[in-house]
């Protein structure tokens, strides 16, 4: 029998494009005959690659249209399909902490209070809504702000929707604005162009272009495209470009965004259930997908039926049950930097006793872009993916048996219950917020080049049986994430979005925990301080009572410390593992399911639920003094730091400052009177955007 190498060159190639970079990896490092069929055809070779793990849309595609085609910056310089494959290897790392570091970025202005965010990575925009009413567009890479509606204008908390340049926000009523991205304005190419804008739309659109007018205008600039007017006030609203999907409590309704035609009316959203609100909705080409109270439901949009409901309320969905252990979380708590991303375990469990014992209802739901994977989530944290969710609904796999059921945390310290706060999904990756931190999962990591299939059918690293598996369970070597920075239950229950993209996770947290101003509000006990600080703080003050009590320093009994306050184990120093290639080969590491478990940063979809659901008020102005002693040249006098040119400076007397002083805890040790201080007035707390980019450097 011939061996491999010596089959036709056709042949071959045809063969390796069935397989994962690992196992390219291997062939490649065989022998030295393997290695120069590579180089002669690495092109070819690495072009299929691309393909099969989602790199590129289609094979027929030529490597400028696939850099342009994903706008990319990593891609901007790529020579060939080898380093085109080598760093969106790397990306797929990075999003699950075995790669390098991940970097971060802050979008917001005086007053901090944003509520709702859209992101365009092709044209580098970031769109937010506000608290206190209004929109803002940032530029994606330097942060500025390149165009706004006022807040006269846009109401309160309203709901945003956004893609391919169509921009959708609510009124308070039944009408829902669109808006297009300016410069996208004239092109015919999605359909006739028909817009029939209200004469208030005209006028702010005036107004903001006047107010705006940078030299990069109209980059990032919106124009009035028109106004949508629902039959009934709409409980939730989505958009899935060219369609809107707007749901009352018993219809929903879905309008072509080109040409403002109603295009299809759904009656009897809630099914058989008497009542119940609508908690969100989602659509496809094929489906539409609304969460109510009762159930999950999914109707065709070809013949208007419910092909599928899964009822709420219920303890188990799946016979596979992940729960997720977050003790490396947690042991990186208040240690970790903004953008380190950590590994976190799933151990499987065939208990309930983790879940809620008030039933949950879902909460949310996606499906992907194919229209094919389904993910919802409960209340109480749950999530339940479904790989090509048409099995269940043609009878083909039952539920239990096809669902995927994650997201419930192992007990850190007795009872540890949790609930959902966000859930969105894109590219094969889940983004999700629940009261115990941030995560991203990777629903399938062969897909993504991170596991080998082969080797990964074999380890089965999650421990699942494999009856389950060739049962048709979907999704069974997920991988998942953490933001360890981010695990303050208190602050997360603030979230209010939470956006993913190819290479970035966007979401609202307080400008507090940005690192330039983090530590002061740790100081004021604003914010928790780490474990390790939390400790000396307690024996410290263990140490004082005892001396006011009396106490001489031989007799003065410290605190137990263990006793007083229960701490997470504290990991040592964080750090990028690399691993090294074989020496004389140019090919990158590729492994298999052994990966670091965590990286450090360098640097410190949308809810279509209810538009209506306010959020808590932020945006609080803080001033921060800061002590500096006299030299003998210096003057008892202010001296102004003008870093922040928007912020009012008012001259504060001594007396007032020592009233300022005495409201201070004690443990911010700042000195009174003996010298000149600086003021930094500055907008510190309150929410904004926090960007956390995965992205290769």
């Amino acid at each position: 029998m011939p061996s491999l190498d010596v089959l036709p060159a056709e042949l071959v190639l045809r063969i390796l494009a069935y397989l994962p970079v690992q196992s390219l990896r291997s062939v490649r490092l065989t022998a030295r005959r393997w290695n120069q069929f590579f180089v002669m055809n690495e092109s070819t070779i690495y072009h299929h690659a691309a393909f099969l793990h989602d790199f590129v849309d289609s094979l027929g595609i030529f490597l400028p249209e696939a850099r342009e085609s994903r706008n990319l910056k990593f891609l901007k310089d790529v020579p060939d399909w080898y380093t085109y494959c080598k760093r969106y290897h790397q990306l797929q790392k990075n999003w699950v902490g075995s790669g390098k570091a991940a970097t971060t970025k802050f979008y917001g202005r005086n007053p901090y209070d944003v509520h709702r965010i859209k992101v365009d990575e092709k044209h580098g925009l970031v769109i937010t809504t506000h608290e206190f009413g209004g929109l803002t567009v940032f530029d994606m890479d330097t942060t500025e702000v390149l165009w706004k509606l006022s807040s006269a204008y846009v109401r309160r908390y309203a709901h945003c929707e956004y893609e391919n340049g169509f921009l959708i926000f609510d009124r308070i009523g039944v009408s829902k604005e669109v808006w297009r991205l300016e410069t996208l304005y004239r092109d015919t190419t999605d359909g006739p162009h028909v817009a029939a804008p209200e004469a208030s739309q005209i006028t702010e659109w005036q107004a903001a272009s006047s107010r705006h007018r940078w030299p990069r205008a109209p980059h990032g600039h919106f124009r009035p495209w028109r106004l949508i007017n629902t039959p009934e006030f709409g409980r939730a609203y989505r958009f899935v470009y060219p369609c809107l999907l707007v749901s009352g409590l018993r219809k929903a309704y879905v309008w072509d965004v080109r040409t403002g035609q109603l295009v299809l009316e759904l009656e009897n959203v809630q099914g058989d259930s008497p009542a119940g609100d609508i908690n969100y909705v989602e659509l496809s080409a094929s489906h539409v997908f609304i969460c109510s109270s009762s159930a999950l439901r999914v109707f065709s949009r070809e013949n208007k039926a419910m092909i599928l409901e899964i009822p709420s309320y219920q303890l188990a969905y799946s016979d596979i049950r992940l729960a997720v252990k977050r003790d490396p979380a947690m042991a990186r708590h208040g240690l970790a930097t903004p953008g380190e991303i950590v590994r976190i375990p799933l151990e499987p469990t065939d208990t309930t006793a983790l879940y809620s014992a008030s039933y949950a209802e879902f909460s949310a739901v996606h499906v992907s872009r194919s229209g094919k994977d389904l993910v919802a989530q409960l209340s109480d944290s749950r999530i339940i993916s479904i790989r090509d969710f048409m099995r269940v609904a043609r009878g083909e796999v039952p539920l239990n048996k096809a669902a995927l059921e994650l997201g419930k945390t192992v007990p850190y310290r007795g009872v540890d219950e949790h609930f959902s706060i966000y859930l969105c999904f894109e590219y094969g990756r889940i983004g999700v917020i629940t009261t115990s931190g941030v995560y991203a999962i990777t629903l399938d990591p062969t897909r993504h080049s991170l596991v080998d299939p082969y080797l990964a059918s074999l380890q089965n690293a999650h421990g699942l049986p494999q009856r389950a598996i060739d049962a048709g369970l979907s999704f069974p070597h997920v991988l998942i994430a953490s933001l360890p920075y981010y695990q303050d239950r208190r602050q997360l229950a603030k979230v209010t979005c939470l956006q993913v993209t190819e290479t970035k996770m966007f979401f609202v947290w307080d400008a507090m925990y940005k690192p330039d101003t983090i530590d002061f509000f740790r100081r004021v006990g604003m914010i928790d301080p780490p474990p390790s600080e939390a400790v000396a703080a307690m024996a410290g003050a263990a140490a004082a009572a005892g001396a006011r009590a009396g106490a001489g320093p031989a007799q003065a009994q410290p605190m137990n410390v263990e006793h007083a306050v229960q701490t997470e184990p504290v990991a040592g120093p964080s750090g990028v593992h690399h691993q090294g290639g074989v020496t004389g080969h140019p090919v990158w590491n590729a492994p298999g399911t052994n990966a670091p478990r965590h990286q450090t940063a360098t640097s410190g979809g949308p809810v279509a639920g209810p538009s209506t659901a306010p959020a808590p008020a932020g945006g609080n102005e803080m001033t921060i003094i800061e002590f500096v002693p006299l030299g003998d040249d210096d003057e008892d006098e202010w001296d102004e730091d003008e870093e922040d040119d928007d912020s009012d400076e008012d001259e504060i007397d001594d007396q007032e400052m020592l009233e300022h002083d005495a409201d201070l805890p004690p443990e911010a040790n700042l000195p009174l009177i003996n010298g000149h201080r600086r003021e930094q007035n500055f907008v510190s707390a309150g929410p904004i955007v926090f960007c956390v980019d995965f992205s290769p450097v």
